[in-house]
């Protein structure tokens, strides 16, 4: 019998050495106190440089693609009146007078709905002179870019009709 409660006795010597052990821990120094809160503001500080470093990636990365597709159709812009200009020296009695008379995709379906790649082009009816040149219209479009440019044309009087001079510039509205 005396074995059983120096056993017992030992066990309950046991456990409580285990919860003293396990107080011990809980009750814990404060000294780390303010450490918690650091790590939490230090956390939201680099939260934030993180999210504006992306929202200016972002806006740098639209407003490139803007100007890319500005760049793009200003160049449609022009290759639609060249090709005019080339119909006027054919025929220098070319007109096609109505708002955006022909159309030139430079991608498939570049002239469609969402306007990947098109030219707008429109020939006014002026003879060609000084007093009444010739009016080339061009709009390039190239997604949300419109670029416009009007080419005046004046023709040569004494000789066959060639283009004698143009005047190109771009329409800012």
């Amino acid at each position: 019998m005396k074995s059983k409660v120096v056993y017992h006795f030992l066990r309950i010597k046991f456990f409580v050495s285990k919860v003293k052990s396990q107080m011990s821990i809980v009750n814990c120094s404060p000294r780390g106190i303010a450490s918690l809160p650091t790590v939490i503001v230090l956390g939201i500080v680099i939260l934030a440089i993180s999210v504006s470093i992306a929202t200016v990636s972002f806006s740098e990365s639209f407003i490139s693609q803007g100007t890319a597709q500005s760049s793009k159709a200003i160049f449609y812009a022009e290759a639609g009146a060249r090709d005019a200009l080339v119909k006027i020296a054919r025929n220098k009695n070319y007109v096609c007078s109505s708002a955006d008379c022909y159309s030139i995709p430079f991608v498939t379906n570049g002239c469609g709905v969402a306007l990947e790649g098109c030219a707008k082009v429109s020939v006014s009816a002026g003879v060609g002179t000084v007093g009444d040149p010739k009016i080339i219209i061009s709009k390039g479009q190239m997604s949300a870019s419109t670029r416009t440019i009007n080419v005046s044309v004046i023709l040569d009087t004494t000789g066959y009709g060639s283009i004698a001079t143009t005047t190109w510039s771009e329409n800012t509205n």
